[in-house]
């Protein structure tokens, strides 16, 4: 009763907030909100937010549409729009697209317009609406990616864990995202627990099995291109992925400029936003600065920092180098370290990872595959202090293939509630 009460205070707010819907952010924002699918009967309802929860729940909703079944899925940001359409377009009668009513919502939406008796929550997305849904009886609802990083320290207060203890009976399970994610859980002592999955690792690993045909499809010259990248040995070879202004620190290291310029090193950089004149952000680094974009006629661009400024490559490229620097981390959160892991390089990122599980699940499986820098001083000398002792590859891969069996048997004791 509690979250209806919420979901209809969520309304009276949208009905107040009405004239937005006049700004050009409400007029595209309504239009996103209203470009929802018919009415299937479905078996599952799923929710992200945004890019990197879809891919979370990804091998859960292909699996199940592979089965036959249908879908409702519910995302709350544009970002994720054209992902799922596409998706959506492959399986026209199975899946339906519900973008998340924020201001057109009406009381009780979610309840009166979804079908499924499973609703599939991602991480803490615990809008009013959704939680109205899990409430309701009939409904099986659990969340993935379950986690309380950086409010751990709370657990130790009692009311933050009766507040915990009371949010979570509404669902019926929970996959952690880290084992200690697990200790939390089992702690609350009223929600099933099942074993800690990170779900974005078979999907990295199938794009990473497809990747030579994914970068000949949108790396302009990729056959010259490799032809670049033997100049170097892989273990001579740097990726700074996703790749923000306060990430450069990490290029004021002497050593790393000699080599760049002689042609014994290569450091490739991937900018998260493909946008802004990085010949003049690179020009006081001292190397020559080559941008390969869409229109790369494949000439030889010669030694120096090569910045590449294409889309939906980055996953697939991390392969190429034996070490790669996550930009994100002196921003406001790191990027995902989890797709260079995954391509097989040692990872460096900087201090704000208190938001991700990638780096705590990453440093219990491999201490030596990641090393977080703690200031920027420390970032300048990373390329010549990253360790250089070959992490255990072996357990890595152990690991890699224990997430996708876990994945299978998570998903069928979900279907067992």
């Amino acid at each position: 009763m509690i979250w209806r009460l919420i979901d209809l205070l969520h309304a009276l707010l949208a009905l107040l907030c009405y004239p937005l819907r006049f700004t050009q952010w409400g007029r595209e924002r309504v239009r996103f909100e209203s470009a929802r699918g018919p009415s299937i009967e479905a078996q599952w309802t799923f929710e992200v937010s945004s890019e990197g929860e879809f891919e979370q729940v990804r091998p859960w909703v292909q699996m199940i549409l592979d089965r036959g079944e249908k879908i409702e899925l519910i995302y709350a940001s544009p970002s994720v729009e054209k992902t799922v359409t596409f998706l959506a377009s492959h399986y026209p009668s199975q899946l339906r697209l519900f973008p998340l009513p924020l201001l057109t919502h009406t009381p009780w939406l979610l309840v009166r317009e979804l079908s499924a008796p499973r609703l599939v929550m991602c991480r803490y997305d615990f809008f009013p609406s959704l939680m109205a849904r899990a409430s309701v009886a009939g409904v099986k609802a659990g969340v993935v990616w379950a986690s309380f990083t950086n409010k751990r320290e709370r657990f130790e207060k009692g009311p933050w864990r009766f507040f915990y203890r009371c949010l979570y009976s509404v669902f019926a399970w929970v996959v952690p995202a880290t084992p200690t994610d697990v200790d939390l859980f089992d702690r609350l002592g009223n929600v099933r627990v099942l074993p800690y999955s990170e779900m974005r690792v078979p999907q990295i690993i199938k794009r990473l099995s497809l990747r030579q045909e994914t970068l000949m499809n949108r790396f302009p010259h990729w056959e010259k291109f490799q032809a670049l990248l033997r100049r170097a040995p892989c273990e001579q070879r740097w990726i700074m992925g996703s790749c923000w202004p306060e990430d450069l620190a990490f290029l004021k290291n002497a050593e790393l400029q000699t080599q760049v310029k002689n042609g014994e090193s290569l450091v490739m950089l991937v900018p998260h936003k493909l946008d802004g004149d990085w010949r003049a952000l690179l020009a006081p680094y001292g190397m020559p600065v080559h941008v390969i974009d869409e229109t790369w006629d494949g000439r030889d661009p010669g030694v120096g920092l090569v910045v590449l400024k294409l889309k939906g490559i980055l996953c697939e490229l991390y392969p190429e180098a034996n070490f790669v620097y996550v930009g994100g981390g002196f921003g406001r959160s790191v990027h995902s370290v989890m797709e260079p892991f995954v391509g097989g390089a040692r990872v460096v990122c900087g201090p704000k990872v208190t938001r991700s599980t990638e780096v705590e699940l990453i440093s219990k499986v491999s201490p030596q595959g990641i090393m977080v820098v703690a200031d920027e001083a420390a970032l300048e000398r990373a390329y010549s202090n990253v360790q250089h002792d070959p992490p255990d590859y072996q357990r890595r891969q152990d690991w890699l293939a224990g997430q996708e069996k876990r994945l299978l048997l998570n998903l069928v004791e979900v279907e067992k509630c």
